[in-house]
């Protein structure tokens, strides 16, 4: 196994990535996994998913959005329809490599989690989708504009979901696994329980009581990881 560093053209910027390639010559299936809001692609959670999925023969590409970790553009400029776009980017760039097969599949957590179901609604090529701690809307953030820019957005991303473009999570999406916090306090368990009860079959929800929005248990998060794997591998 090893790790490859990519450099993904976007509108106005290039994106960071790594992709986890597994033992052999390929081709293999990918996940690509969207980190949330202020995080990167060097989370200690998607480190984690890189070595596990290309342990078992999948590959991982982790990326930074715009504005985040490596990549280029600025966060400020930037609004939750250009993250859907540039996911959208990567996928399609990692389609044309010879050692991945075209079969892809995303796996998120929070706002990356809420990107990936925008995004697998434009693309009905997505084999499954692993959501974690997802928000069903961003309403909170319309009614907070302030709280926007606390996390670093500017006025692009407040026009855009005052406008009602990405305000809410799609419910259209097939072989979809939503894992949530029990106890998260950023975006409450409902969000998962409507957007389970919303979409269609196969489906799943599975909660771990008393846990927080990031997942921080280890055993929260190794069971998060193992839970993403055995869903996205039934669908690959």
């Amino acid at each position: 196994m090893g790790q490859e560093r990519l450099t993904i053209p976007a509108a106005g910027c290039a994106l960071a990535a790594i992709l986890h390639r597994p033992e052999g010559a390929g081709p293999w299936p990918v996940v690509v996994a969207s980190h949330g809001m202020l995080s990167s692609k060097d989370s200690e959670k998607y480190q984690l998913v890189g070595a596990a999925f290309s342990a078992s023969g999948i590959a991982v590409c982790r990326f930074d959005f715009r504005g985040c970790g490596e990549s280029g553009g600025i966060l400020a400029e930037a609004s939750v329809g250009e993250r859907v776009d540039d996911l959208g980017r990567v996928v399609a760039a990692l389609r044309t490599r010879p050692e991945l097969d075209g079969r892809a599949a995303l796996l998120g957590s929070s706002m990356g989690a809420f990107v990936s179901l925008l995004a697998a609604s434009r693309d009905p090529r997505v084999r499954a989708v692993a959501a974690w701690a997802t928000p069903a809307d961003l309403e909170d953030l319309v009614a907070n504009p302030d709280e926007v820019r606390e996390y670093g957005l500017g006025d692009p991303a407040i026009a855009e979901l005052r406008a009602g473009r990405c305000l809410r999570a799609p419910t259209d999406v097939p072989r979809v696994l939503f894992l949530h916090g029990g106890a998260d306090d950023v975006v409450p368990v409902a969000h998962a329980e409507r957007l389970h009860a919303a979409s269609p079959e196969p489906k799943r929800l599975h909660v771990f009581p008393g846990g927080d929005h990031p997942l921080t248990d280890p055993a929260h998060r190794q069971e998060a990881v193992r839970m993403s794997l055995e869903w996205i591998r039934r669908f690959l």
